[in-house]
């Protein structure tokens, strides 16, 4: 026996890895699945920012899982012919779940009386004033309203103004539009 065979001896056998797998879904389904009924704490105070809807932090958690179990069959298995695709479509998936990640917890919007606070997928929290507002451009296609705003120090600020109740900001802008005559 060469002596790299060592290995094939102490392998798990593939029902029992089969068995660990479906119980590690399992129990990942069913934590997602009693996330998605808990209610809030009703002694948190409402919080004025508006954040990306769930369903990109569900997209982040697939991508992160399907790049997990991706990265089991690829580094895991050494009956593949192959591996390789694998493991790079599991860095990939889980490169990409990661970042979207990113994007979910970092993000939000948060229009208030006198200026519209927000954080930009990096983390930097930046506030644009009403009165400091210098240009503003809305564009659309279809139900898509984007509003893009910019601030006398050059911030910037484009937001979807058809998925997001930016009232107050809108007020603004057409108070800030000039009426043709």
């Amino acid at each position: 026996m060469p002596r790299w065979a060592w290995y094939r001896r102490r392998m798990i056998p593939a029902f029992v890895l089969k068995i660990v797998l479906l119980a590690v879904a399992l129990v990942v389904v069913v934590v997602f699945v009693r996330s998605l009924f808990a209610r809030p704490s009703q002694a948190k105070a409402r919080d004025a920012r508006i954040r990306l809807p769930r369903y990109v932090a569900i997209t982040a958690a697939a991508l992160v899982g399907l790049g997990l179990f991706a990265s089991v069959l690829g580094f895991g298995s050494g009956d593949m012919r192959d591996p390789v695709p694998f493991r790079i479509a599991s860095v990939v998936l889980v490169a990409a779940g990661l970042v979207t990640l990113l994007v979910y917890r970092n993000w939000y919007v948060a229009p208030g009386v006198d200026a519209v606070a927000f954080r930009t997928v990096f983390g930097a929290e930046r506030v644009i004033r009403y009165r400091d507002i210098v240009s503003h451009r809305t564009s659309g296609k279809g139900r898509r309203r984007m509003l893009v705003v910019k601030s006398s120090t050059g911030t910037t600020l484009r937001v979807n103004t058809s998925a997001y109740d930016m009232a107050p900001l809108l007020a603004v802008v057409e108070a800030l539009t000039p009426r043709p005559r």
